[in-house]
């Protein structure tokens, strides 16, 4: 069997290192699975907890090969993929699979969860959706999260977003970006963003209708002089533990509101204790395979609207090839949050 190089975590809490490892073989492509060559991978924060805080239990399935964001160009397909040869595809890893993620020369990937990069979108661009897009998407349209009616499909053209309000706390995440610009397309009428002052012009011409510094001591004052009781969605990107309390206490107090965050977490019992209307805590994890109907749905439509300048893209930094030196850098400056944009790397050409 012939082999290949890739990035791994041998050791938890270890900086990554370059390592040997079995290529995937036609053997390994069952169903609808898809062997590709990857081009380039996101390198997300969740990484850097991963390799450093044991996340998910990684430490038990060493060695892990990192990044979940994969494009790559399709060599082989399974007899129930019909992907090009040759074609440039973008797609999620296969989180069964430790050893699935980007930081490698080959992987395998799931064909049903997976589109063509459109033209005009280069592969660096595209590591950076496979995951943040289907969580900002299925925050918004599956039933993890508000279960609104995914777009342009009759369940949407029947539906009335233009009455819709949602807040979106982290606003200026790459996550909320996304979600900021997903609620857009979808026609919600009020999209309030928490987020820095200083992007809120790029934030606006996403589409968010108002944006309230994250520093204010009066978010809540202010979010209900635009909706009053009213706001039954609000979607958490950056908030964990107790932080949820904020975002919990904008809901409406007297009808049932739904709350999403990213990250675990629960809002006070004295916050919860107003909600006389009662209220849904939604934890989401942004796995294609989570929700099928959606997952689907999603990587039918979602390169259209890149094709189509619909989705804009967002900052990355790019590390040439599968260099442990740069890729752990780009780790600790997750860990120490000193960096404000993503880190892709481009694997190869």
């Amino acid at each position: 069997m012939s082999t290949q190089n890739a990035l791994a975590l041998t050791e938890l809490g270890k900086p990554l290192t370059k390592i040997t490892l079995p290529k995937p073989s036609s053997s390994d492509l069952k169903d609808n699975k898809v062997l590709i060559k990857i081009t380039a991978a996101g390198l997300a924060p969740l990484n850097q907890k991963l390799r450093d805080q044991n996340m998910f239990d990684i430490g038990s399935r060493l060695p892990a090969i990192f990044s979940g964001d994969l494009v790559g160009t399709v060599v082989e397909n399974g007899p129930k993929a019909h992907f090009p040869i040759g074609a440039h595809v973008f797609s999620q890893t296969l989180f069964d699979n430790p050893k699935g993620g980007g930081l490698q020369e080959y992987t395998i990937i799931n064909g049903t969860y997976a589109g063509i990069v459109p033209e005009g979108v280069s592969d660096e661009e595209a590591a950076l959706y496979p995951i943040n897009a289907v969580t900002s998407a299925m925050s918004l349209f599956s039933s993890g999260g508000f279960n609104l009616p995914f777009p342009e499909t009759a369940e949407a053209k029947a539906f009335n977003y233009a009455a819709q309000k949602l807040v979106i706390v982290g606003g200026g995440s790459n996550i909320g970006k996304l979600a900021i610009q997903f609620a857009k397309l979808a026609g919600v009428g009020i999209v309030i963003a928490i987020a820095s002052p200083s992007g809120a012009e790029l934030l606006k011409s996403f589409g968010a209708t108002h944006v309230i510094s994250r520093h204010d001591s009066d978010i809540e004052e202010q979010v209900r002089g635009i909706v009053g009781d009213e706001l039954l969605y609000v979607f958490d990107t950056i908030n964990m533990g107790d932080g949820h309390t904020l975002g919990v206490s904008l809901l409406s107090n007297s009808k049932k509101g739904v709350f999403v965050s990213t990250l675990p977490g629960k809002a006070t019992e004295a916050v919860l204790a107003k909600k006389e209307g009662g209220i849904e805590e939604k934890f989401i994890r942004g796995f294609s395979h989570s929700f099928p109907e959606f997952g689907e749905l999603f990587w039918k439509e979602f390169p259209a609207w890149l094709a189509k300048g619909i989705i804009r893209p967002l900052k990355f930094k790019v590390i040439e090839g599968l260099d442990a030196d740069k890729v752990n850098h780009a780790l600790d400056e997750y860990a120490a949050g000193r960096s404000g944009e993503r880190y892709h790397v481009r694997v190869s050409r």
